[in-house]
């Protein structure tokens, strides 16, 4: 099975150091997403329902028990998630 490419964790690696209550969420988040095989916006949906698409391959999760939401960019086709930033 072809899991998903995580491309950009240095941008949330001080969030992930922290002691941040979203901190754990983080590194849960990254597993789940390092082991994904999703194939279609639909996938990533049910995976995390309470994600926002701000296009067809621009995704913003909010971060619990934190204000800050990640946002990446997926190439579902090649298995890659970017990480583009924390807002």
């Amino acid at each position: 099975m072809i899991t998903m490419r995580l491309i950009g964790k240095d941008k949330i690696q001080p969030l992930l150091r922290s002691d941040n209550a979203g901190s754990k969420w983080l590194r849960a988040w990254v597993a789940e997403l390092a082991n994904a095989n999703w194939k279609h916006p639909d996938d990533v949906s049910r995976e995390f329902p309470n994600h926002r698409r701000s296009d067809d391959n621009s995704f913003i999760f909010p971060i619990s028990n934190c204000s800050q939401e990640v946002c990446i960019k997926i190439a579902l086709q090649q298995n890659i998630a970017i990480i583009t930033g924390l807002q």
